[in-house]
């Protein structure tokens, strides 16, 4: 860092590259970091076999559908625990309100929103490699 402190390198020649830079950087650590994951828990007493198959049809569809308006969301992962009829469902979304949203939408009435981290046991994040724009059929 010059003499001066920051003072010295705002006043500098190299200013507008500083800054340039530093936009570049702030914008991939906002894109990086605008979605985090989100686990959904649904209580499923009372549902049949169809009933469960259409609701998650009907989550996938409230997905695609909030996806295209430009909500950031996405429906990673569903874990179905049939002996305590209960699901887990794990989204990535900018917030939680989004992930509420496409279960108002698809009529699927959630116990809770709690907002997770993942990571596999070697340490790498599995989700990023979900990242990629591939469709995804295990709606």
């Amino acid at each position: 860092m010059p003499a001066g402190g920051p003072a010295a390198i705002v006043g500098s020649r190299r200013t507008p590259r500083l800054l340039r830079a530093c936009v570049v950087l702030r914008r991939a650590v906002a894109d990086e970091t605008d979605r985090r994951l989100y686990l959904v828990e649904h209580d499923l007493h009372g549902l049949s076999p169809s009933q469960l198959a259409g609701v998650h049809r009907a989550l996938g569809e409230a997905v695609r559908r909030e996806t295209r308006r430009g909500s950031q969301i996405r429906y990673v992962q569903r874990i179905y625990a049939p002996e305590e009829q209960r699901c887990l469902c794990l989204f990535e979304a900018s917030g939680p309100s989004a992930v509420r949203n496409v279960n108002d939408i698809a009529q699927f009435p959630l116990a809770r929103v709690i907002a997770v981290v993942s990571s596999a046991p070697d340490g790498s994040t599995p989700i990023a490699d979900l990242r990629e724009d591939k469709p995804d059929d295990r709606y």
